[in-house]
């Protein structure tokens, strides 16, 4: 029962990935949450301390909360579009093929309570951080720090895992609106727009293979020489080629930003980290130079385009 439940929650993800495609799906979030939350009920507690039953409780509460905010009128084809993408990498990376056994060890309910409430803060973060992306809010910004910062210290969640890739990754989509309004208030329509757009993911592509590479090298089985420029070279071509895949984006209606192009690519190298854990254990070396390689096509406008007048 519990792996059949498992696999309508991977095939609800899934149609919350192509929903945006389409003008029906507003309740796929709500499948997905129920489905993996059942399949939790009927496992032991234990299950808890595995990466499976962790998963199932983030995937739950992530998608509650993306339901809730759809039902409140937030954009549905963007959190269903980001809320399945996320899900089926947490269930492919983190439920296991043989499904959840039985735990060898015995473990004290205050650490099992303890395991649920981290998992079940990680899942509405990640729901709330793509909230955030639509419409940020400072307040709330300042309490998911304080909580990013306590989960950091109390339980590391940045330690390279798929997990960590995919909080990083909602963390840089969650506070790009940020930088995009402090910099979108000062521009207007210049001319040049397509060379700033051309020049900033240039500039954009070179730092990403820079700082990846930089990052590899310190890989004991990868090292400094032609293997590091290799695997870069690759990484960089999967960030580029999604990228590229996200300038696309305003051809589905999401157009309502001053440059949706630039839009499209940055949605599409923020995300393309955790995309690219399913093929390699070393997306988390391409982290840094994505978020410059965001803040580069952010600032573009001001820099690059020519007689940019202020918007009213």
């Amino acid at each position: 029962m519990a792996e059949t439940l498992v696999t309508i929650g991977f095939l609800s993800a899934l149609a919350m990935l192509i929903s945006p495609l389409f003008d029906k799906g507003k309740w796929l979030a709500s499948i997905t949450a129920s489905s993996c939350a059942l399949c939790f009920v009927l496992l032991p507690f234990d299950s808890i301390q595995q990466s499976g039953g962790s998963s199932l409780v983030i995937i739950s509460c992530m998608c509650a909360l993306i339901q809730y905010q759809i039902n409140n009128g937030v954009a549905r084809k963007y959190l269903n579009g980001l809320g399945g993408c996320i899900t089926l990498l947490i269930l492919l990376a983190m439920y296991p093929e043989e499904g959840i056994i039985d735990t060898v060890n015995d473990y004290s309910t205050l650490s099992n309570i303890q395991e649920t409430l981290k998992s079940v803060i990680i899942g509405l973060l990640l729901a709330q951080l793509l909230t955030n992306s639509l419409s940020f809010d400072n307040r709330i910004s300042i309490f998911m720090i304080v909580t990013i910062i306590a989960l950091q210290l109390g339980a590391g969640i940045f330690d390279g895992d798929v997990l960590s890739v995919v909080i990083s990754v909602a963390i840089l989509i969650g506070f790009m609106p940020f930088f995009e309004t402090k910099i979108n208030k000062k521009i207007g329509t210049g001319q040049g727009r397509s060379v700033a757009l051309g020049v900033s993911t240039l500039m954009g592509i070179i730092l990403i293979f820079s700082l990846t590479y930089v990052s590899i090298s310190g890989v004991e089985r990868i090292g400094d020489g032609d293997g590091a420029i290799a695997v870069s070279l690759w990484l960089t071509s999967g960030v580029t080629l999604f990228g590229l895949f996200g300038m696309l984006l305003p051809l589905l209606g999401f157009d309502n930003h001053p440059r949706p192009e630039a839009w499209g690519w940055r949605i599409g190298i923020a995300i393309s980290p955790m995309l690219i854990t399913i093929q390699s254990d070393l997306a988390s070396h391409v982290l840094l130079g994505v978020a410059l390689a965001l803040l580069v096509s952010i600032s573009s406008p001001l820099v690059l385009e020519k007689k940019s007048t202020k918007a009213v």
